[in-house]
């Protein structure tokens, strides 16, 4: 049995059946675990576990840094006051993750959002939106944001 990349994920190739051969890992140290859970003839649930345990001794990266960020860019936005229109424009060209189209068409004003080990995949951004588009700015597409309004607003 050894662990191999495929494409994005890892997968274990080797001779035989079993639960292990099925399945794809997001990173190696999952896959490597997972070859040594089925090793000794471990089932899929008790691999959860094993990761979950894992998950627990890792370190916590550090926010702090990533907040301080947002935050100022949190202010420059602010003091730009965005238009419906500049949002509405931005979230036409946005990347996955970035934007939400919704319902709600009113203006809601920009703010921190800190999901940030509360939630899988939390991450700490400035909410703001208006007619229907909802975006989610982390610390770079905040800055591009800026960017966006900046450029848009010396053109016009």
């Amino acid at each position: 049995m050894k662990v191999e990349k495929a494409g994005r994920k890892w997968v274990i190739k080797g001779d035989g059946d079993g639960w292990v051969f099925d399945k794809q890992f997001r990173t190696k140290w999952r896959a490597e675990i997972a070859c040594e859970v089925f090793k000794i003839g471990g089932k899929f649930s008790d691999y959860r576990s094993k990761v979950k345990e894992e998950i627990q001794k890792r370190p916590r990266p550090d926010a702090s840094r990533v907040r301080e960020r947002v935050k100022i860019a949190l202010e420059t936005i602010k003091s730009l006051n965005p238009t419906c229109e500049e949002i509405q424009e931005y979230g036409e060209n946005a990347d996955y993750g970035v934007v939400t189209h919704t319902d709600n068409e009113e203006y809601f004003a920009p703010h921190l959002h800190d999901t940030w080990g509360l939630k899988m995949g939390g991450r700490v951004h400035i909410d703001i939106g208006c007619c229907g588009t909802h975006l989610m700015l982390d610390k770079d597409h905040a800055e591009n944001f800026i960017e966006f309004i900046k450029g848009k607003r010396n053109t016009d």
